[in-house]
């Protein structure tokens, strides 16, 4: 990766009043991600970590590199719907609002495993966790809108190699659901997990973020935009066999130059807020997504991920069925 790639500068804005959300905030793009905002003088910055001691631990650490007294860090376990619900039952009875919500958290196995909510690791964290935690927010969101006349903005962290693997009806015929499948153990072989699980997960990042936005209104006041942070030296292999990685790491970003695509997602305007919606960052600039996604395949693939998705969130959260009542047909 060149240095023009890679020494992109860092958007910065007054988020004075706001409150900001950053899922995934003890490690790498995404303690990153929070210092950065914790530097603009938002209200109060909501981290999140997957326990209480890695709670306090960044909570320390943000507030010390930045100075911010307005950190704060919740516990938020993705690969629970139980947890999800509960870190949502605090937001709204400790304080109801959120300008800004960037769902950052990922993960990589190299081998099977089904979470407590019956659905495969990576499926649920990077996916199923992410899009429940959406549909919970978007209410609070909507208020925050209203309330401040502003907009606001949720923010999926996806990747370019969603472009790498597809959800064709040769692998995933219309008679199955695409994500019941994926949680299989058919689809979920060896050589299925790792890094094509990842791919298919970044992918399904990218059908619902797009989904999401156009079923809200045209004009509604929640924008809901895509991050690619590139290859970034992190800790999302923590869980598979580095040495395939060795070559390629050598040219990946930092984490912290990683997460400044994080903060132009979720904070530019720039062409318009209009452009946003919907809209895939990578490398600085809006870019369109895969061909696959963007063909009549695709597109119906991205209305399947979208109903199968909100099947699944409804039924572990009543409350999603009153965000349903946001979205057009």
């Amino acid at each position: 990766m060149t240095s023009a790639y890679r020494n992109f500068p860092v958007l910065h804005a007054d988020l004075t009043g706001r409150t900001v959300l950053v899922v995934g905030s003890n490690t790498g793009i995404g303690f990153e991600a929070a210092k950065h905002l914790a530097r603009m003088n938002p209200k109060r910055l909501i981290g999140t970590c997957r326990s209480e001691e890695k709670c306090k631990k960044a909570e320390e650490e943000i507030r010390e590199e930045t100075g911010s007294t307005a950190v704060v860090c919740w516990p938020l376990e993705l690969t629970s719907f139980a947890s999800i619900k509960a870190f949502v039952d605090r937001l709204e009875q400790e304080g109801d609002e959120l300008d800004i919500a960037l769902l950052n958290a990922a993960v990589q196995h190299p081998d099977y495993g089904v979470t407590e909510d019956g659905f495969e690791r990576c499926v649920q964290t990077n996916h199923l966790g992410g899009a429940l935690l959406s549909y919970l927010l978007l209410p609070i969101l909507l208020k925050t809108a209203e309330r401040t006349e502003r907009l606001v903005r949720l923010t999926i962290v996806a990747s370019s190699v969603h472009g790498l693997v597809s959800f064709g009806t040769d692998k995933f015929p219309k008679d199955q659901g695409i994500i019941a499948r994926l949680s299989g153990t058919e689809h979920s072989t060896p050589e299925n997990m790792g890094i094509e699980r990842y791919c298919e997960t970044k992918l399904l990042n990218v059908l619902f973020a797009r989904a999401l936005q156009s079923h809200l209104p045209a004009s509604s006041p929640i924008v809901v935009s895509l991050a690619d942070p590139g290859l970034c030296k992190s800790n999302l292999i923590r869980n598979i066999d580095r040495g395939q990685f060795d070559e390629r790491m050598k040219n990946a970003r930092t984490s912290e130059e990683g997460s400044r695509q994080l903060i132009l997602a979720a904070l530019s305007e720039k062409g318009g807020v209009d452009a946003w919606r919907g809209a895939f960052l990578s490398n600085n600039e809006l870019t369109p997504p895969s061909a696959w996604v963007l063909s009549d395949e695709g597109k119906e693939a991205q209305e399947r991920i979208w109903s199968e998705t909100m099947d699944i969130s409804s039924k572990a959260d009543a409350r999603v069925v009153e965000s349903v009542k946001l979205f057009t047909d």
